[in-house]
């Protein structure tokens, strides 16, 4: 504890967190002393009382990896473009959404974004003196899709339709629906996706310490 007089003071805690079988979960984090990789390249390898091979080492990492966590160069050119406009262009979408609620333009929750549809929101854009180039628009038009279609569907059709529309393009979500699917118990659902998974290199250490869990 760091006191800071009348004003308070600082409570710094640090740890390290294992597991019932011993596995550390702690990440190392690369300072400006290190000259390695924090992450090694073998990394400890444990047996969880379920029988579950685990590594050590590594932070927390999922059994399986879906879909891609790195937003592509063009979505993220775009946000960098809209800079502190980005709540601005939310507000443009929503204000379109809210505009085809009050016309009735979308009669379906399963409709396409049009390019008439991200026409109308640049626009909007535009009107709320958002002033970057069109092309980074365009290139972005996955992401500026998506957001129009998931704000379209909450303030026309409601939050479940918002709900569907988010998870038929989550494919995180999907797969695990796709591992899930006619497995028996947690078990099963833990065997198959072990099955996927792509084991790292790692030294062979067993640990049969531990009270369950990993």
């Amino acid at each position: 504890m760091i006191p800071f007089g009348d004003q308070g003071g600082l409570k710094i805690t640090t740890a390290r967190w294992f597991t019932p079988v011993g596995r550390s979960i702690t990440r190392r984090q690369l300072s400006d002393d290190d000259t390695e990789d924090p992450i090694p390249t073998k990394r400890e390898r444990f047996h969880t009382d379920g029988g579950r091979v685990v590594y050590g080492g590594g932070g927390i990492t999922p059994d399986v990896l879906a879909g891609d966590t790195i937003q592509p160069p063009v979505e993220t050119n775009f946000m960098r473009a809209l800079g502190a406009n980005a709540s601005h262009f939310r507000d443009a979408v929503t204000d379109y959404a809210l505009y085809l609620k009050g016309t009735k333009g979308v009669t379906s929750p399963d409709f396409v974004v049009t390019q008439q549809m991200r026409d109308e929101v640049w626009n909007r854009m535009k009107a709320r003196g958002i002033d970057i180039p069109r092309s980074v628009y365009e290139e972005a038009e996955p992401l500026v899709s998506r957001v129009i279609a998931f704000d379209i569907a909450r303030y026309v059709f409601g939050g479940d339709a918002e709900f569907r529309r988010r998870a038929s393009v989550d494919t995180a979500l999907q797969k695990a629906l796709e591992l899930a699917h006619g497995a028996k118990n947690e078990h099963d659902l833990l065997k198959r996706a072990m099955a996927e998974a792509p084991a790292p290199e790692a030294d062979s250490v067993d640990d049969g310490g531990g009270g369950g869990g990993q």
